[in-house]
């Protein structure tokens, strides 16, 4: 369970942070009300559904021997703001995968709850899209 419990921790920490990004870009560079108030949406209701379970799984944390902390693993470049908004939209949506499928062993409701987060932010990703590049 120890490795489950880093697991979740890692990816929680992954997709907020990735969220949190996704915000700053949209908030100061695609100067999009309606797209600041979805990621808000999705941002708060993950804060309110995680506030207690965060805590349950911080005891197992081990970064300071964490094998993913180098920075080698790190892409150390980004072109513009598109690219580090859609990095870090991709980084969020693959943590809401991982916690999907991890939580189907302790927690079927957390199992459920991130993989409509996933969705929301594949939604989110096509209005995004269409907002940058105007195609659909």
């Amino acid at each position: 369970m120890r490795s489950l419990f880093r697991i979740i921790d890692v990816n929680i920490n992954r997709l907020t942070e990735g969220l949190r990004v996704t915000e700053e870009v949209v908030r100061f560079e695609i100067c999009d009300k309606q797209l600041l108030t979805t990621i808000r949406k999705i941002h708060n209701r993950l804060t309110r559904k995680l506030k207690d379970y965060r805590f349950s799984v911080i005891p197992f944390r081990r970064s300071e021997t964490d094998l993913g902390r180098s920075d080698k693993f790190d892409k150390l470049r980004r072109q513009n703001l598109t690219d580090v908004l859609f990095a870090n939209l991709k980084r969020s949506q693959e943590a809401a995968r991982v916690l999907e499928e991890v939580t189907k062993i302790n927690d079927q409701k957390f199992s459920a709850f991130f993989k409509r987060t996933r969705f929301s932010l594949y939604d989110l990703e096509k209005k995004l899209v269409l907002k940058i590049y105007g195609r659909e």
